[in-house]
């Protein structure tokens, strides 16, 4: 971030609703953002993305909702993971739905405010009205002389103008990105092995679990016999395990080793 010239983020302070901030703000107060936008000179535009792609396709539709209201080509955007940090980015979770509902709202605006304050930039610029310009393909175009500024060009201007108190969305007639068949951005990477997995992190003497779990829903386990298991390579710890499902108990067998095909 400290090379981009424009960035805004989304902030959540002392567990109050979202609110939308620049960057010189988070670089002042110290303060962390759930999600965030940057666009450097060069108009290269890299969203980050808090929430765990678990396969619903977070990877995508957060910086969908964002490339929407901005204005700019997903092919052209670099998205970025957060770390896993509770403490910092609140709720990681992707079940139920709830990345989309709980923030696209906040996503789409985020996106309208740095387009508008790129629009902004651009008529000033070109010492126009504000109405006679719009955003297209991450450029501002002057509409009656067909002139245009790539938003790398005005990154650096509208950095320095305020957010905009209210943004005027979309009709959702006009998306070119929302509610279409666009392709995943993450489907080269699983394809190509680049992608990261949870199962790809070592650690230095890192231990691997594997659980066998009762067939039935809540069933128990009455006994095992883990003599042969235990003279395997690599095993270190054999245990019964308990998970909470809902009021019920559901429960299992776990072995533990030094390596996840050992286990």
């Amino acid at each position: 971030m400290t090379g981009a010239a424009l960035t805004l983020g989304l902030h959540a302070a002392h567990g109050e609703e979202l609110t939308i901030v620049k960057g010189d703000v988070v670089a002042d107060l110290g303060v962390e953002l759930n999600a965030w936008i940057s666009i450097d000179t060069s108009g290269k535009v890299t969203i980050m993305n808090h929430r765990a792609e678990m396969g619903q396709g977070a990877y995508q539709t957060v910086p969908q909702m964002i490339a929407e209201e901005l204005e700019v080509d997903l092919d052209k955007v670099n998205i970025v993971f957060g770390i896993g940090n509770e403490k910092k980015y609140g709720s990681q979770i992707t079940g139920g739905s709830s990345t989309v509902r709980s923030a696209y709202k906040h996503l789409l605006r985020m996106g309208a405010s740095a387009r508008e304050m790129l629009i902004e930039a651009a008529a000033k610029k070109w010492n126009v009205d504000r109405a006679s310009c719009y955003a297209e393909n991450g450029h501002v175009i002057h509409k009656p002389s067909n002139r245009k500024f790539h938003y790398g060009e005005l990154v650096d201007a509208a950095s320095k103008l305020q957010l905009p108190a209210n943004v005027v969305l979309k009709k959702t007639e006009d998306y070119k990105i929302l509610r279409k068949p666009v392709p995943r951005q993450d489907t080269p990477l699983k394809t190509n092995g680049s992608a990261i997995f949870g199962i790809d992190k070592k650690l230095p003497g890192m231990l691997y679990a594997v659980i066998e779990r009762n067939p039935r829903f809540i069933g128990k386990v009455k006994s095992f016999d883990d003599t042969a298991t235990r003279k395997m390579p690599g095993i270190k710890h054999v245990f019964t395990v308990k998970v909470n499902v809902f009021s019920s108990i559901r429960e299992g067998v776990a072995v533990v080793a030094d390596s996840y095909w050992n286990a």
